[in-house]
């Protein structure tokens, strides 16, 4: 189900439980089967069979999505094919649990033959190991969000302590940071290009889900064509949230602020050319940092988002009844919530998830939290040049990187994967490598020339 389904159903099911429009228990069936059989619906089974990005793998449309993005990595050496596909068939669809858990094994195990290897002093094999194994722990928790679990917190730091394993043994100049914080840090990680001194950095965070860790594509061709790197898990983002306990804010430009101050420190970043990008909801934090720090030299949105607010919270409006109830208060909305939460088990996972990340507790909060996420007034503000990376399949944000394209004034560029691209999906996922070239011809043009 792609995230503009998902939060119809969801909203759907919702409303019509706590207004009494009488959907009931067959009705919230009848909407998780829709979800899960969503492509089909829209396109007929013969159509939806033939994009290669419908796929049923696990047969839950959320999860196969998901699944779709860890094969995406595959060239990048994070994942492995076969190790993927073989998580999937021990994954029950809409359970979160063995969604996890199925991970958690493939990447304990995968990290004892790292461990083995490396008790053998074979450090290539280790080190091919321990990148697998890290993004394997990480894939267990891009679909879990029961934090009370301390295999949460566990499989967070372990996928830290082997992805450092494997950046070292392969020889890449790479190292952990902590960023101070408002009291605290925001953890990242320095990368240098080989053999190269002073040149322009390139800022790089994630979204709601991802983690940097898993953006190899960019980071090794920025690697590759003499840029630095400094790579960080902003608030709600990765071990700042589980290590730290950092919640999201709508002033992303205070975090960015925070990672800029401490990039200055370094002497090879050069900081007359500082590029920012970020990808997924990213793409709407980056611009929205840019808007208001102007040491930003370069900006990359990959998708552009010109409102979060506007794209989550449509899926709601759009659903009669369920808005008015959030007005009436917490108790009514909640309750709605509570209800398809029951019968669809993404309602219950992505309401847990975004309540912990945001630092709410309720869904009522959430719609509140949500609100804040508007670039409107700022976008006018933001100097930067600025590349918008869209692909014609984009499902998380659709119609936002042509909003935020026609609201900014500074010299800007919108670059679309087509139909025929492979990299026509949120992220370029499964597209990658055509992605990486794009990118980096258009920043070694705009940012070298």
């Amino acid at each position: 189900m792609d995230r503009r389904q998902f939060f119809t159903l969801a909203a759907l099911g919702g409303a019509a439980t706590a207004t009494g429009y009488g959907l009931g228990r067959s009705g919230v069936d009848g909407a998780v089967a829709q979800a899960r059989y969503h492509a089909d619906a829209m396109l007929g089974g013969d159509e939806a069979a033939r994009l290669w990005y419908r796929y049923k793998f696990i047969d839950q449309p959320v999860m196969d999505t998901q699944l779709l993005f860890f094969l995406g990595l595959a060239p990048s050496r994070l994942t492995d094919v076969g190790e993927v596909l073989d998580v999937a068939t021990r994954v029950v669809p809409g359970d979160e649990v063995s969604w996890f858990e199925a991970w958690y094994e493939t990447a304990r195990r995968v990290h004892r033959w790292a461990d083995e290897a490396m008790a053998k002093g074979r450090t290539r094999t280790a080190a091919a190991h321990y990148l697998r194994a890290g993004c394997y722990y990480r894939g267990g928790l891009i679909r879990y969000a029961r934090h009370e679990d301390p295999r949460l917190f566990e499989a967070g730091d372990a996928s830290m302590v082997c992805h450092d394993h494997a950046l070292r043994l392969t020889g890449y100049q790479s190292e952990e940071v902590q960023i101070p914080y408002e009291g605290s840090y925001l953890y990242g990680r320095r990368h240098f290009a080989p053999g190269v001194g002073r040149a322009p950095v390139l800022l790089l965070h994630q979204g709601l889900h991802a983690w940097p860790e898993d953006t190899m594509w960019v980071i090794d061709e920025a690697l590759a064509r003499g840029y630095h790197v400094l790579s960080f898990h902003g608030p709600g983002q990765g071990l700042s949230l589980r290590r730290y306990g950092h919640p999201f804010r709508p002033d992303w430009e205070v975090a960015v602020g925070a990672v800029l101050d401490h990039a200055a420190s370094e002497r090879r970043f050069d900081m007359g050319r500082v590029i920012l990008m970020g990808l997924s909801f990213g793409g709407y934090l980056a611009p929205r940092a840019a808007a208001y720090d102007h040491r930003i030299h370069t900006l990359v949105a990959n998708p552009g988002v010109l409102s979060w607010a506007d794209a989550m919270l449509r899926h709601f409006h759009d659903m009669p009844g369920l808005m008015p109830l959030h007005a009436r208060g917490p108790a009514a909305f909640d309750k709605a919530i509570a209800a398809v939460s029951l019968g669809m088990p993404d309602a219950d996972w992505y309401f847990r998830d975004v309540t912990w990340k945001h630092g709410v507790t309720t869904p009522h909060e959430v719609i509140d939290e949500l609100r804040k996420y508007d670039n409107h007034d700022g976008v006018g503000k933001i100097r930067a040049k600025t590349l918008i990376m869209e692909g014609v399949a984009e499902d998380a944000t659709p119609g936002q990187s042509n909003k935020l394209y026609d609201a900014l004034s500074c010299p800007k560029h919108l670059m679309v994967f087509d139909e025929r691209s492979g990299s026509q999906t949120h992220c370029q996922g499964g597209g990658t490598t055509l992605a990486a070239v794009r990118l980096f011809d258009w920043l070694d043009s705009e940012v070298r020339s």
